[in-house]
């Protein structure tokens, strides 16, 4: 009995490393999509946020963090640098961020988010390595 307790409390720890490893992992890739999206396509406050987000994106370790952070970014990003129909669909996504508590849904939504940033919103190396970008998000 003893053990199998043991063993469920050390599964539990695994779990819980699993899943902040993971987000952390979101967080990084977050960031890594913020540095190809020109300046020219953001805000000019996000010069004084920038820092400060980086950093906190980058430690993420929990999928609401980063669900937080990727609002901020999209907050940042002038609408000229995004898709007409993401004027549609961003109340929902935002209200969506906001209740993102699992990988699954954070990496959901991050996806959706770039897919509607426009290509001259984003750097050329960018456009050569997102395939590779979108594929470890989804964790293939």
């Amino acid at each position: 009995m003893k053990a199998l307790r043991i063993s469920l409390i050390v599964l539990g720890a695994a779990i819980v490393m699993a899943t902040s490893a993971e987000a952390g992992s979101l967080g990084r890739q977050l960031v890594d999509l913020e540095s190809h999206i020109k300046w020219s396509a953001v805000d000019n406050a996000w010069k004084n946020l920038r820092d400060d987000w980086v950093r906190t994106s980058a430690t993420c370790d929990e999928p609401a963090c980063v669900a937080a952070q990727l609002l901020i970014l999209e907050q940042n990003v002038k609408w000229k640098a995004v898709d007409k129909a993401w004027q549609d669909r961003r109340a929902g996504w935002v209200n969506d961020c906001k209740g993102a508590t699992t990988e699954r849904a954070v990496a959901g939504l991050l996806l959706e988010f770039e897919s509607n940033v426009r290509w001259r919103a984003v750097d050329e190396e960018w456009k050569a390595r997102r395939d590779n970008w979108m594929a470890a998000v989804k964790g293939d």
